[in-house]
């Protein structure tokens, strides 16, 4: 890089994808320890603790530590990360594909899209991706997200054409 650009020039378009970088750690980071905290913690850990006197000292106090965890957590698997990185990230990404394409897509897109049908896709996108990626059966080379993806959908359809949204009319709304 000191090579192609003058130093300063190298060093301004260094700063960039590392703030992106930091960014993106330190809004997970929160978000992880915000979610341990009201999910678990506050509603079935000690759901007293919003009550307590001491709350608006002990809950922050309580925060910081769970991030501090977090945070060594991250770097300990960053100062050894896994050979095949690559397949993890692979792996996470078509588990979200499978979860949330169709009920996002046909929940914005078609009529008569329903919570069931939704339900039905990311519990059948799930489990289907899941077990494809576990088992590995050979497929012809297809990747196990494309059979997934047709599970999901008609899971969806079906889901929603057994159990439809009521249609409300003008007066009901």
């Amino acid at each position: 890089m000191m090579t192609v650009l003058p130093p300063v020039v190298a060093g301004v378009f260094l700063a960039g994808p590392m703030a992106a970088i930091m960014s993106t750690i330190d809004s997970q980071l929160i978000q992880a320890s915000a979610t341990l905290l009201k999910d678990l913690y506050l509603n079935y850990i000690n759901p007293q603790a919003l009550t307590a006197p001491d709350a608006e000292k002990r809950l922050p106090k309580l925060s910081l530590w769970v991030t501090g965890i977090f945070s060594l957590l991250v770097f300990i698997a960053a100062t050894n990360p896994p050979d095949m990185i690559i397949w993890l990230n692979l792996l996470a990404f078509g588990g979200m594909q499978a979860v949330f394409l169709w009920p996002l897509v046909l929940g914005l897109y078609w009529k008569r899209a329903s919570a069931t049908g939704a339900f039905a896709s990311m519990i059948c996108g799930l489990v289907c991706y899941i077990g494809l990626s576990v088992i590995k059966p050979d497929m012809g080379g297809i990747h196990a997200i494309i059979p997934t993806l047709l599970v999901g959908l008609i899971a969806f359809v079906v889901g929603s054409l057994v159990k439809p949204v009521p249609i409300q009319t003008p007066q009901q709304a």
